[in-house]
């Protein structure tokens, strides 16, 4: 990266955080809530699957 890259990185980058915010209480709560039900959709999906090869290759 030359001078001049690395200049307009940091001027973006402090653009970037003079408008950034700390989540409110609420939109942790729908992040949370997202993870959560992404987790537990991942977990049933694998054991879906599992079930599924057993019952196909018999283990």
């Amino acid at each position: 990266m030359s001078g001049h890259e690395i200049e307009e990185f940091l001027k973006n980058s402090r653009r970037l955080l003079k408008y950034a915010t700390k989540p409110g209480r609420r939109e942790i709560y729908q992040i949370s809530k997202i993870i959560f039900i992404s987790i537990l959709a991942v977990g049933i999906l694998g054991f879906v699957l599992r079930l599924i090869f057993n019952a196909l290759i018999g283990g």
